[in-house]
C-alpha cells in the first residue's frame, strides 16, 4: 500500500495555522515588544492556551488593516506638479 510521503509546509499553505508572537513580529516587520503592546491593549486578537499565546494570521492582518490602513489618494486628491513653462529658443541658423 502506498502511503503519502510527508511534505514540509509553510505558513501560507496552512491558512488556519496559529503562529507565535515571534513569527508574527517577523511577518509584520514589527518588534516583539510592539506585538506585546498591541496584544495587551486589545488591538490584536489572540488565543491563550495555558501560558502559550498564539495568533491567527488572517485575523491579525484584518485587525491591523481595519485600524491602521491608510488608503492611497487618487489623482484628484494629490497635488499635481505644474507644467513646465514653455520657452522659446532662438535658432541661430534660421
Amino acid at each position: 500500500m502506498n502511503q503519502p510521503k510527508p511534505t514540509s509546509t509553510t505558513a501560507s499553505s496552512l491558512p488556519a495555522r496559529k503562529i507565535t508572537r515571534q513569527q508574527l513580529a517577523a511577518h509584520c516587520g514589527l518588534s516583539v515588544r510592539m506585538i506585546d503592546e498591541l496584544t495587551s491593549t486589545g488591538v490584536l486578537g489572540h488565543f491563550k492556551i495555558g501560558k502559550a499565546v498564539r495568533y491567527d494570521l488572517a485575523e491579525v492582518e484584518a485587525d491591523l488593516r481595519a485600524r491602521y490602513y491608510v488608503p492611497a489618494h487618487g489623482r484628484e486628491g494629490c497635488p499635481q506638479p505644474s507644467a513646465p513653462a514653455a520657452t522659446t529658443t532662438l535658432n541661430p541658423r534660421a
